[in-house]
């Protein structure tokens, strides 16, 4: 009887999905023991982005929180995450920053490495995962899927074969954001993605926004795809993932076996329920289908920043009409995936556009670095009108010739602390504030 194995997502996406990110060290400890005999193939911890929501909501040391971890997870590999762009913000940072970041996080006992890249700075990518691979670690890189006219079947299957020429890859993370899959589709798009990865395995991670995560889980088992992404029931559905309770159920119908242990799983599900209780967290309740969600594209947790940003505005009343501008933005944009950090951008600049009554009268430094092509080739080609509004203003000439800064990690100790130990350092990078933002700003130039 086939196996399915599952990858957990409730440290991770799960929680970013549902509760911002909000999990705190005291709240996860406990259970760990148990988590550990669950028998999942991996447990996800959260990267760079939540490490700085969690420092600051929690003044908390996230490398004690993967010590933690790792002492307790004895059987479980803990797969952390890092960019090929950067730790934070939006700009193109210093590779040995990011090579520091990987071997601090492999020292404190991050076996395995989640790499969310869009395949457009493939010689930045290449080099990372040659570093975790040299410190010993699994490497999973990630194709994010979008729709439009650009993301054909094809499109996707030459993303597999580029990551296929990379050395060191050890699996393939297929990954729908947007939850706006469906069972045809993914009949589709997986078979496609094989036919470029050459061999190499492939997980599926899709969210559940449009209801129809947990059927397009069933076409992957049925195609031959056993290794898929779960949260625990709390904190499953809604924006997040399919619940793991639900997907043994149906896997098991279909005659697939685990080797979960299911009371461990239980005890696992019933401690992050009380966590929701006793905070006043929401838990995850199945959404309704909204054909909307195809025009925009947003993730769960850029919706909620969004209709902040709204009502801070005075504009809430305006949201359905932002939905709109955003569909369109992100179509002169040559359609990005919206996944971080494409959805924050594009959504910045539909919030732009509708509060200062004038489309791109207000345009953020990140969107005029992509339209310059700072950060890679866009897989569609912008709105050649609103690319030249965008690159003949006078900021747009002064950003058109910034380069990524390539300090050598000696030299950024200097600027930064001489004094500092690694992890110190990291920290400082991770969540610049006072002396230390400025000097950010003078290393890296323009754009923060």
């Amino acid at each position: 009887m086939d196996k399915v194995h599952f990858i957990d997502q409730t440290l991770r996406d799960a929680q970013q999905s549902l509760w911002g990110f909000r999990m705190s060290t005291d709240q996860l400890a406990p259970i760990l023991p148990v988590l550990d005999q669950v028998g999942y193939k991996a447990v996800s911890t959260v990267g760079a982005r939540g490490i700085i929501v969690t420092m600051r909501a929690f003044q908390e040391d996230p490398f004690e929180r993967m010590r933690l971890m790792s002492k307790a997870l004895k059987k479980t590999p803990i797969r952390g995450s890092f960019w090929a762009w950067n730790l934070q913000g939006w700009d193109l940072e210093p590779l040995a920053a990011i090579e520091l970041f990987i071997k601090v996080q492999v020292a404190n006992g991050i076996k395995s490495f989640w790499i969310c890249d869009y395949q457009n700075l493939m010689d930045r990518l290449s080099h990372l995962v040659g570093v975790a691979k040299s410190e010993g670690a699994e490497v999973v890189v990630a194709i994010l899927y979008a729709e439009s006219s650009v993301h054909t079947n094809e499109h996707f299957e030459e993303k597999a074969r580029k990551l296929s020429k990379v050395q060191g890859i050890d699996a393939i993370h297929v990954e729908d954001a947007s939850g706006i899959l469906t069972p045809e589709k993914t009949r589709e798009l997986l078979p496609a993605i094989e036919r470029g990865s050459q061999g190499i395995p492939i997980e599926f991670h899709a969210h559940c926004n449009n209801t129809l995560a947990p059927v397009c889980y069933l076409e992957a088992l049925k195609l031959g795809f056993k290794t898929l992404h779960t949260a625990v029931s709390p904190l499953a559905t809604g924006n997040s993932l399919p619940s793991i309770e639900q997907m043994i159920r149906n896997a098991q119908h279909l005659g697939f076996s685990t080797d979960i242990d299911t009371e461990a799983l239980k005890a696992v599900s019933e401690h992050f329920a009380n966590i929701a209780v006793e905070n006043n967290l929401p838990t995850g309740k199945p959404s309704e289908y909204d054909v909307s969600l195809y025009e925009h594209q947003l993730p769960g947790g850029i919706m909620g920043t969004l209709r902040n940003q709204l009502t801070e505005l005075g504009m809430v009343h305006r949201m359905d009409e932002l939905l709109e501008e955003v569909g369109r933005v992100r179509k002169e944009l040559g359609y990005p995936v919206m996944a971080t950090p494409y959805s924050q951008m594009v959504g910045s600049q539909a919030v732009f556009n509708l509060s200062s009554g004038e489309r791109y009268k207000i345009v953020p430094d990140e969107i005029i670095k992509y339209a310059a092509g700072i950060y890679g080739e866009p897989d569609g080609e912008m709105d050649q009108e609103v690319k030249d509004k965008i690159l003949s203003t006078t900021k747009a000439k002064s950003l058109m010739n910034w380069a990524p800064p390539e300090l050598s990690l000696k030299e950024l100790r200097k600027e930064i602390g001489p004094e500092l130990s690694d992890e110190q350092l990291l920290l400082q990078l991770l969540n610049p504030e006072g002396e230390t933002k400025n000097k950010l700003r003078r290393i890296y130039g323009s754009g923060r």
